[in-house]
């Protein structure tokens, strides 16, 4: 069973930031208070208690924008991980299963991305 008191406070923190992004993509029909596209002031209007975020270049409100915005970032997110997952896990059972010159090519590919990130970064793993 889930032992709350056990979970690090960093992590408790990050659930609940991640929770209440979901809430909000979820329901960002109910909590956005225009529409997506809906020209709700004038051009540039500062923030204000009806634009807490003010207007874009089009009218638009930038509070709805950003709330119907988290859709789209989520399901990026969803998409992105389900790829590298599902293409890592097939990469690696195939050169588990096949072996040879397919392990040695696909080992050696991991070490370059791995040298390449640390280049980049210039960090010591």
């Amino acid at each position: 069973m889930l032992d709350i008191r056990r979970i690090p406070p960093g992590a408790a923190i990050g659930l609940v930031i991640t929770l209440l992004f979901m809430l909000v993509a979820i329901f960002a029909q109910f909590l956005a208070p225009y529409g997506l596209g809906e020209i709700a002031g004038g051009v540039w209007e500062p923030m204000s208690s009806k634009f807490p975020l003010g207007t874009d270049n089009l009218g638009r409100d930038l509070l709805s924008r950003m709330i119907y915005g988290a859709q789209t970032t989520i399901l990026i997110a969803v998409l992105a991980t389900t790829l590298s997952f599902s293409l890592g896990a097939i990469l690696g059972f195939t050169a588990a299963v096949v072996g040879g010159w397919f392990d040695m090519l696909m080992s050696r590919f991991v070490d370059l991305l791995m040298a390449w990130f640390c280049q980049c970064f210039r960090r010591r793993f």
